[in-house]
């Protein structure tokens, strides 16, 4: 048989399926086959629905054996559609493992259906469509730049960039500088400044981080040890009006 590139085909084992009706955004076409579905010429599925397997379990294995390897991608679309489902689902996932199937869990008859669709929709594009694209335009780079820095959005990277005009004389500006900035408010410019001027080494921000304890540690010992003097001469002082008594 000669696919068609745009139809889904389903089986006519599959005619009462009640996914189908919710298949709207592809067009299908039922035809004899070994899958429940095909995508394209190596790609299928196969449906199983957990009710029907908890009550026949070696119908998988049946139609595992007449799928045999006739395809690079073979899908396991479960329909969960009963409340104790651990085991089953524990047992459909091993079996997915060792018969290298894709296996895809849905809840409802229409969630199964937009699995179907999205297979058939994408179906020859590559991972680009998914991919975050990158900025040519150098308004547009510095926009990516600088809203990497929360809360900063698109807006307040054109005012920067009006305002500066580059983006090394922002990195030199001063948080009263970027203050001055139309649009920018005292957490934007610190968040702004920190992002600029703090170290991006994990390393670095531990030592930095360290030197401030260790100092905070120096700072609380000498504030003990000028106590513990103070304390020792009050009780020296207090001896010394005590004996003048005597």
């Amino acid at each position: 048989v000669l696919l068609q590139p745009h139809v889904l085909y389903v089986s006519t084992k599959q005619r009462g399926n009640g996914v189908l009706q919710h298949i709207r955004n592809v067009p299908y076409a039922f035809t004899k086959m070994v899958p429940d579905f095909i995508m394209n010429t190596t790609r299928c599925a196969l449906f199983l629905s957990v009710k029907y397997h908890q009550l026949y379990p070696n119908y998988i294995h049946r139609r595992l054996g007449e799928l045999k390897t006739d395809f690079s991608l073979r899908v396991l679309l479960v329909l969960v559609d009963v409340e104790d489902n651990t085991a089953a689902l524990l047992f459909l996932n091993k079996l997915a493992v060792t018969h290298d199937l894709t296996l895809i869990l849905c809840w409802t008859e229409a969630e199964a259906a937009r699995y179907l669709e999205t297979y058939k929709s994408l179906d020859g594009k590559d991972a680009s469509i998914i991919q975050k694209r990158e900025q040519t335009n150098f308004v547009d780079q510095v926009a990516e730049f600088i809203t990497a820095s929360k809360p900063c959005n698109k807006t307040d990277a054109g005012q920067l960039l009006a305002h500066f005009g580059t983006v090394k004389v922002m990195a030199a500006a001063s948080e009263d500088e970027l203050a001055t900035c139309p649009g920018l408010g005292a957490v934007k410019v610190r968040k702004l400044w920190d992002s600029f001027h703090k170290p991006f080494s994990t390393r670095k921000s531990a030592e930095r981080r360290g030197k401030k304890t260790n100092a905070g540690t120096d700072r609380d010992a000498s504030n003990y040890d000028d106590e513990k003097n103070n304390d020792d001469e009050t009780k020296l002082n207090n001896n010394n009006n005590d004996d003048d008594l005597f």
